[in-house]
């Protein structure tokens, strides 16, 4: 996997342990400000191109209950994620995710029953996921969520082939701290899922599972 092969080639003099998961003030304040049409998903890789998308797809996501749609919907986003490896959008991704479950949750129909019952069990795939990797040696993780933006990581404004190719072939384009960001962002933004569920009293097991897997 490109995930594993990735976060051994780390140096092991930079190499530390995750320690104890924290949504603190500061992220959580983050989290709650950040706004999909403000994210720059054209400069974000995806495992087949870029999230240019995503903005778009993020907005039939909340909008639609139609579990059909929702599915192929889900189908298209959901590069951010191939293979057990996460991808640069894939924190920011599901911070929307989570506001969108928390919206199912709230709903009595049976349509967002089935489909909130969906994204919990991706939810608890990606868990797993990040809980891997932690598993690993890696190096330190981008000191704010917010850095992941910094403009000296992103894609540039008119991405080509080139570049993306570039990405996929030299294990050095992409920094060791940017890449384990991407598990342990989204490894924070996941802690919420079991608070939400146990707050609507509902899917007990799946939020006992997701805790045991963010537990690190």
């Amino acid at each position: 996997m490109y995930c594993k092969s990735k976060i051994k080639n780390v140096p092991h003099g930079t190499l530390i342990c995750m320690g104890v998961l924290e949504m603190n003030k500061d992220i959580k304040e983050y989290i709650d400000s950040l706004n999909s049409e403000n994210i720059p998903w054209h400069r974000m890789f995806t495992a087949y191109g870029t999230a240019e998308d995503y903005d778009e797809l993020l907005s039939v996501l909340e909008q639609t209950l139609d579990t059909e749609e929702w599915e192929e919907t889900y189908d298209a986003i959901s590069d951010f994620e191939h293979q057990s490896t996460m991808f640069y959008p894939a924190p920011f991704v599901l911070v929307f995710l989570v506001r969108i479950l928390e919206k199912l949750l709230g709903s009595k129909t049976k349509s967002a029953d089935i489909i909130a019952k969906k994204l919990i069990d991706q939810f608890t795939y990606y868990a797993q996921i990040c809980s891997e990797a932690d598993e690993m040696e890696h190096s330190q993780p981008l000191e704010k969520f917010s850095d992941m933006l910094d403009d000296k990581y992103l894609l540039s404004e008119e991405c080509d082939e080139d570049e993306l190719e570039e990405i996929f072939e030299d294990p050095d384009a992409i920094p060791d701290d940017l890449f384990y960001s991407f598990y342990y962002y989204s490894k924070i933004v996941l802690s919420q899922v079991p608070e939400i569920l146990d707050k609507f009293r509902k899917y007990n097991d799946e939020s006992e599972a997701i805790k045991e897997l963010l537990k690190n």
